[in-house]
């Protein structure tokens, strides 16, 4: 790594590092000397070593013409620790804005089939997803994508419980899949449906709308979450497990 690099890492700019490290081994030197060693144009040395005065690591020398001259890098060494100590002692203050951010229900919105993709590789990494819905309207947009999941579901250790409408094209669906053991399937009593795709996954519950536009809103709360779940398990106690139907 380039000495300029390292530099940049502590927080100066290239121009300052340049300039710095110019002046680190001229000595004492004039803005001509500097800015020709550097390979900074002459009035962006000044600009330049001005910045570096006010970070302590340039002094100017009394002289007829202006001389100025590096402090030692040590200096870079004192600074870099004072600032890791005022990040340290204003660390906890830091978290406490971010846990409450956390503790805040969070809403996103994914556009398009791309945005609904987004949201199945998210579901993708939890242990578990609850949906209740219709999946015959993603299979008439992008039936392409069901069939993924499914495949990605027998090949992972995901667990899915699915609850929809006791339909034909529901029984299809379901025949298709040729579900295993961690994809349960229930049909809601008949005459019951929903009119649009749910999941809960992980702290997480989504809606997804395929008309007139498609789209999906995500809901990130724990408490949300939870009482969804409660709700999920009383409808799935009365839901009828997809052997006594087909």
């Amino acid at each position: 790594m380039e000495l300029i690099e390292v530099l940049n890492k502590t927080g100066l700019h290239e121009k300052e590092a340049k300039v710095y490290l110019a002046l680190l081994e001229l000595g004492t030197a004039d803005v001509s000397d500097i800015a020709a060693k550097a390979g900074v144009k002459r009035p962006t040395s000044y600009l330049v070593l001005d910045e570096l005065k006010k970070k302590g690591l340039v002094s100017q020398v009394p002289a007829k013409v202006n001389l100025f001259t590096a402090e030692s890098p040590e200096k870079l060494q004192a600074e870099m620790y004072k600032k890791q100590e005022l990040y340290k002692r204003f660390l906890p203050n830091m978290l406490a804005l971010y846990n409450l951010r956390k503790e805040k229900p969070q809403v996103q919105l994914f556009e398009g089939i791309e945005g609904v993709k987004q949201v199945y590789e998210k579901i993708y990494s939890s242990p578990e997803v609850l949906f209740f819905g219709t999946p015959s309207e993603i299979l008439k947009i992008d039936p392409e994508a069901l069939w993924s999941f499914i495949k990605k579901v027998k090949e992972s250790n995901l667990k899915v419980r699915d609850m929809m409408a006791d339909i034909p094209e529901h029984q299809e669906y379901v025949r298709r899949a040729r579900v295993e053991k961690n994809y349960e399937v229930r049909f809601l009593p008949k005459g019951k449906s929903f009119l649009t795709d749910s999941a809960i996954f992980g702290d997480n519950v989504v809606f997804f709308s395929f008309r007139p536009l498609i789209f999906s809103v995500m809901i990130t709360s724990k408490d949300i979450t939870e009482s969804l779940k409660i709700l999920y398990d009383i409808a799935w106690q009365s839901a009828e497990p997809y052997e006594k139907i087909l």
